[in-house]
C-alpha cells in the first residue's frame, strides 16, 4: 500500500503525521498479528517506510509515479517485521519529535546509491513551542554601543566616520542591527532615509533612490504619471529645492517621461547621468534641512554603480552631522575609500546561541537546544525560525526542522486552497511584492489575499515593508517558495506578472526591465524583447546609455531562442541598429561596437533591397566608413544603393548624389564634389523621409552642406563657405537632441580647419572651445577628444608665429599634439587626419628636425593612398618641401604640389604652392 501525505490538502506537518501513522499501523497490525496467532497459529507483521520527495499525481488513475514512490517502496525493505524506517530525507524533519535509532547505509534493487535511514522507536515528548516575534539581540552589544555612540556624535556635528558597515551571510543579523538604528534614530524624533537593495534590480540605474522618492512622495503603481508628476514636485518644493532645477533631473529617477508636464534636461550620456546624481544627492541631504539624521543603506551588495556612487557622496557630505549605516553580504561590493568602520558579524558561538534560544523560548530542554544549535550554525535567523518550530499553535505541532527556509514555507503554501496560489504567484514577482498586484496575478479579492497574507506572516515567511507592500523573510526562503511550482506553472505565473504590470490602472509606465525579465521567464520572448527595448529607452532619458545597451543586448539574448525566420531576422535588425545607434552616440561613429553591430545587419538583411532594414544598415556603414575615410567602401555601398532607386525609392537619389559629393571633396575632386552637392541640395532638403533610415546622431542634410563649404573655402570662395555654415547652424537648431547638438560639433569642428587655414587663429581658439564645452554638456565622448584636438592644434600654430620662437614651447606642442594624433589613429577616427599630420611637420620643422617631419608627411601621405582621403596632399606636398636640403627635391615637391591642387580645383592650395615655388630659390625659413 502507497500512501501519499500533503494532497489534497496539505499540512505544516504532514511528514510527521506520515511517521505517526506509521507508527499507528505497526501496533495495530501488531495487536491484530496477536490475535491472529492465538486463534489461528498464524503471524501477521507489516513493515513500513517513509520517505520524502517530488512525485507525479495521476489523479484520473489514482496513481503516483517518481523516482520518490519507487524509493519509498524500497525504504519500506528495510523495515523490520513490526517496525517503521525512515529515509535521510526525512530524519531532520522529524528527529526533535521522535525517539530515532541509527541504521547502517544499505545498497537495494533499483537505487545506485547506499540508503541512508533511522529506525524509529517511539514519540518524543514535550515539543515546546513559542509565539511569532523578532528575537532579542545577542553578543551584539559592542555593535550596539558603537551606534549609539555615533548618533549622539552625530546630534552634536561632530561624527568624524560617518559609516557604519554591518556585513556578513544572510540570516546573520544586519537587518536586525539597522533596525536598531531606526529605532534609536526615530526614538530620538530625528530624520531616517532608507535606501534597500534588490537582486531584481541590481543593474537598473538608482532603484534604491527609485523606492524611496516613490515612498516620500506617496506615490504607488496606481499614481497617475500626471498625478506623480505633482506628488513629486511638491516633495521637492517641501525640500526647498529649486523645482525647475531638480525637477526635469528626478523625474526620470522615477519613470515619470517628459510627456507628463516638465522640459528634459538637454544633456546624454555621462553629463546627464552627472546631473542626475548630483540632484539626488541633494534631495537627499535638503531631506535632513541640516539636523542630525540616518540614513539606512540595505543590501548594499544589490546596488547598482549610480546608487553605490550616491552613497560614496553622502558619507563625503555628512559633515559629521550624518550617519550613515550599511549592510551588505561578504563580497567586494564596498569601496575601500569610504569613511566607515566596518562590523564583519560572526556566526554566534554555543553558548551565545544558547542565550538566545533560551530568550525565544526558555521551555526548551538542553536536547532540544542542543539540537538547534547543530542545525543552525549560529545564524541568529535560522535559531528564530527552528526555535518558533518549536511553539504552540492551534492549527497543530509543527515539525522541527534543519532547513527553516523550506519546509515551514512548502507547509503553508499547501495549507489551504487559497494559501498556494498567492504564495507561488508572490515569489515569481519577487520577493518584495505588492498587495495591489499580486491580488491582479492572483485574481482574487483583497479580502481574501489579506487573509493568506496573515497567514503567511504569522508563519514567519514574510514580513511587512510599507504600505500594502510585503517582502520575504529571508532571499533563500523567497528562492524555495520560488521553486515550488512546476516548471509550466511557474512560466503562466510569469506572463501573468508581466501581463498585469503592463494593465496598470491609468496606463502607468511599468518597470519594464522586470516586466522584460518576467515575460522572458515566460518563454514570452518576443514581449521580452519589446519590453527589454522599452527599458532601453527609459534609461536613455536617465542619461544612462551604458545601461540602455545592456537592457538591448539583453534583448539579443532572447531573440537567440526565437526559431529562424524572416520575422526573427528583422526584430534582430531592428534591436542592433538602436544598440548601435547608442555607441556611435556615446563614443563616435567609429565605435568599435556599432560596426559590429552594423555588420551583423548587413549580413542579416542579405540582399532584398526592399527592406528598410538593409537600406538602414547600409546607409549607418556609409556613415562608419565616413568616419574611417575608408571611401572605397563607401563608394561600394553607394552603388549598391543606386540599385534601390529601380526599386520604387526615387527618394533616396538625392542621399546618394550627396553622399557620392562628400566622397568626392575627401578624394580632393572638389569641381566634381561641388557639382554634385549642388545639385542634390535641394532634392535633399525637401525629402521627409530620412528618419526612416537614419540611425546616426550626425544629420545628412548638416553633413552634405559642411563639405559643400569645404569645397567653397578651397576654390577661394571663404564668404560661400561662411554662407554655408550658416545655413547649417540655423539647421541644427531646429533638430532634436541629439542629432542637433552632434551636428553642431561636427560643423564646427570642420569649421575650424578652414579657419586655420584662413590665418583666423582666434577665431578657430573661439570655435574649439565650443566644441569641448558642447560635448562634455551632452556627453559625447568623441567629440571631446576632437575638441582637445583641435584646441592643441590652434595653440601650437599661435605658438608657431610667435616672435622670437620658443623652442622648449614649441616642443611641448609636440608632445601633446602626436599623443593627440596617435590617439585618433587607434581609434580609427582618420577623417581629416592629415590635416593634423601636417600641423606637426611644421612645428617639426621650427624646432629643426626635418627629418621627423618628412616622416611624419610621408605616414600621411600613405594614409591617403590607403583610404582614397586626397584632399589634403596638396599641402602635404608644399610643407614636405621644407624638409629637403637638395633644391631639386624642395622643386619636385612644389612643383607636383601645384600640378596636383590644379587638377583638383583647390585654388587656395595652388595659389600657396605656387608662390612658394617662385621662391624656393631663397630658400625662406620654414613657417
Amino acid at each position: 500500500m502507497l500512501a501519499v501525505f500533503g494532497h489534497p490538502e496539505a499540512h505544516e506537518n504532514d511528514v510527521q503525521r506520515a511517521v505517526l501513522a506509521g507508527l499507528e499501523i505497526s501496533r495495530e497490525v501488531a495487536r491484530l498479528g496477536g490475535q491472529a496467532k492465538r486463534r489461528f497459529g498464524v503471524d501477521i507483521a507489516v513493515r513500513v517506510g517513509v520517505h520524502r520527495g517530488l512525485v507525479y499525481l495521476d489523479t484520473t488513475q489514482d496513481d503516483v509515479y517518481g523516482m520518490a514512490a519507487n524509493l519509498a517502496q524500497r525504504v519500506c525493505s528495510l523495515a523490520p517485521a513490526g517496525g517503521i524506517v525512515i529515509s535521510d530525507a526525512v530524519t531532520p524533519l522529524v528527529g526533535a519529535a521522535f525517539e530515532l535509532g541509527s541504521r547502517k547505509q544499505l545498497a537495494v534493487k533499483g537505487i545506485e546509491a547506499p540508503i541512508g535511514y533511522r529506525i524509529v522507536l517511539g514519540e518524543q515528548a514535550d515539543a515546546g513551542r513559542v509565539g511569532v516575534g523578532r528575537g532579542p539581540l545577542v553578543d551584539r552589544e559592542h555593535e550596539l554601543a558603537r551606534l549609539q555612540s555615533y548618533w549622539r556624535r552625530a546630534q552634536g556635528g561632530t561624527l568624524r566616520t560617518p559609516g557604519l558597515v554591518f556585513r556578513g551571510e544572510p540570516g546573520i543579523g544586519k537587518s536586525r542591527l539597522a533596525s536598531a538604528a531606526l529605532e534609536l534614530v526615530e526614538g530620538a524624533g530625528g530624520v531616517a532615509l532608507e535606501l534597500v537593495g534588490s537582486p531584481l534590480h541590481s543593474d537598473a540605474g538608482l532603484h534604491p533612490v527609485r523606492t524611496l522618492l516613490e515612498r516620500r512622495c506617496a506615490i504607488t503603481r496606481l499614481t497617475e504619471p500626471a498625478d506623480r508628476l505633482r506628488l513629486l514636485q511638491a516633495e521637492v518644493a517641501a525640500r526647498s529645492l529649486n523645482v525647475a532645477q531638480v525637477l526635469p533631473l528626478l523625474a526620470p529617477v522615477i519613470g515619470i517621461a517628459a510627456e507628463a508636464g516638465y522640459a528634459p534636461v538637454a544633456a546624454e550620456g555621462h553629463k546627464l547621468h552627472q546631473l542626475i546624481t548630483a540632484a539626488v544627492h541633494d534631495y537627499l541631504l535638503a531631506c535632513f534641512s541640516g539636523n542630525p539624521g540616518l540614513v539606512v543603506a540595505k543590501d548594499v551588495q544589490w546596488f547598482d554603480p549610480s546608487t553605490l556612487e550616491v552613497l560614496g557622496q553622502l558619507l563625503d557630505a555628512a559633515h559629521g552631522r550624518l550617519l550613515v549605516v550599511i549592510t551588505g553580504q561578504n563580497g567586494a561590493w564596498l569601496p575601500a575609500c569610504w569613511p566607515v568602520k566596518i562590523f564583519d558579524l560572526k556566526p554566534l558561538t554555543d553558548k551565545q546561541a544558547d542565550v538566545l534560544i533560551s530568550a525565544l523560548n526558555p521551555r526548551l530542554s538542553p536536547k532540544q537546544r542542543s539540537r538547534i544549535r547543530a542545525r543552525c550554525d549560529g545564524i541568529p535567523f535560522y535559531i528564530e525560525q527552528l526555535v518558533q518550530g518549536f511553539s504552540d499553535k492551534p492549527e497543530g505541532e509543527r515539525a522541527t526542522i534543519p532547513d527553516a527556509l523550506y519546509e515551514p514555507l512548502f507547509a503553508r503554501l499547501r495549507a489551504s486552497p487559497n494559501a498556494a496560489p498567492v504564495v507561488e504567484a508572490a515569489a515569481v514577482i519577487g520577493r518584495q511584492f505588492d498587495r495591489g498586484l499580486l491580488c491582479s496575478v492572483c485574481q482574487r479579492s483583497g479580502d481574501e489575499i489579506d487573509d493568506v497574507l496573515d497567514e503567511l506572516e504569522d508563519a514567519l515567511v514574510i514580513e511587512p515593508s510599507g504600505t500594502d507592500s510585503w517582502r520575504f523573510r529571508h532571499e533563500l526562503l523567497h528562492e524555495v517558495a520560488r521553486e515550488l511550482p512546476p516548471a509550466g506553472v511557474r512560466q503562466g505565473l510569469h506572463a501573468k506578472v508581466a501581463d498585469a504590470l503592463l494593465q496598470g490602472a491609468g496606463g502607468i509606465d511599468p518597470d519594464w526591465r522586470v516586466v522584460a525579465g518576467h515575460y522572458a521567464q515566460a518563454a514570452r520572448f518576443n514581449d521580452a524583447i519589446s519590453a527589454y527595448r522599452q527599458a532601453a529607452t527609459e534609461a536613455r532619458r536617465r542619461g544612462a546609455l551604458a545601461e540602455a545597451r545592456t537592457y538591448l543586448s539583453l534583448a539579443l539574448t532572447q531573440l537567440d531562442r526565437l526559431a529562424a525566420n524572416a520575422d526573427r531576422d528583422r526584430s534582430e535588425i531592428a534591436v542592433r541598429l538602436e544598440r548601435g545607434f547608442l555607441a556611435a552616440a556615446a563614443e563616435g561613429n567609429q565605435s568599435p561596437a556599432a560596426v559590429v553591430d552594423f555588420e551583423r545587419c548587413l549580413q542579416l538583411s542579405g540582399t532584398d533591397l526592399h527592406d528598410d532594414e538593409l537600406l538602414a544598415t547600409m546607409v549607418t556603414l556609409i556613415v562608419y566608413y565616413f568616419t574611417r575615410a575608408d571611401l572605397r567602401r563607401v563608394v561600394k555601398v553607394l552603388r549598391s544603393l543606386r540599385v534601390s532607386l529601380q526599386q520604387g525609392r526615387e527618394w533616396l537619389h538625392p542621399v546618394i548624389e550627396a553622399s557620392f559629393g562628400v566622397v568626392a571633396t575627401l578624394r580632393g575632386e572638389f569641381n566634381a564634389a561641388s557639382s554634385r552637392l549642388e545639385h542634390a541640395m535641394p532634392d535633399l532638403v525637401a525629402t521627409h523621409q530620412l528618419d526612416v533610415l537614419w540611425y546616426q546622431p550626425n544629420d545628412p542634410i548638416t553633413t552634405a552642406r559642411v563639405h559643400l563649404a569645404v569645397v567653397r573655402f578651397v576654390r577661394g570662395d571663404l564668404p560661400g563657405a561662411e554662407a554655408e555654415f550658416a545655413e547649417v547652424a540655423a539647421r541644427a537648431r531646429g533638430l532634436a537632441f541629439p542629432q542637433g547638438p552632434f551636428s553642431t560639433a561636427f560643423a564646427k569642428f570642420v569649421e575650424i580647419w578652414m579657419r586655420i587655414e584662413a590665418g583666423q587663429l582666434d577665431r578657430a581658439a573661439v570655435l574649439a572651445g565650443e566644441v569641448t564645452q558642447q560635448a562634455q554638456r551632452h556627453g559625447f565622448d568623441a567629440w571631446q577628444l576632437w575638441g582637445a584636438t583641435q584646441q592643441a592644434t590652434v595653440e601650437a600654430l599661435t605658438a608657431l608665429k610667435a616672435e622670437p620662437l620658443d623652442r622648449s614651447v614649441l616642443s611641448r606642442h609636440i608632445v601633446t599634439m602626436t599623443k593627440l594624433v596617435d590617439v585618433l589613429a587607434r581609434a580609427g577616427l582618420n577623417a581629416y587626419l592629415t590635416v593634423f599630420d601636417g600641423v606637426l611637420a611644421q612645428l617639426l620643422l621650427a624646432v629643426g628636425e626635418p627629418q621627423q617631419a618628412r616622416d611624419r608627411l610621408d605616414a600621411a601621405l600613405s594614409l591617403a593612398r590607403d583610404t582614397g582621403m586626397h584632399f589634403y596632399d596638396a599641402e602635404l606636398l608644399r610643407i614636405r618641401a621644407h624638409t629637403h636640403s637638395n633644391s631639386t627635391a624642395v622643386g619636385a615637391d612644389l612643383r607636383a604640389a601645384v600640378e596636383l591642387a590644379r587638377r583638383q580645383g583647390a585654388q587656395v592650395f595652388e595659389s600657396r604652392a605656387a608662390l612658394e615655388r617662385l621662391r624656393a630659390p631663397l630658400r625662406c625659413a620654414p613657417f
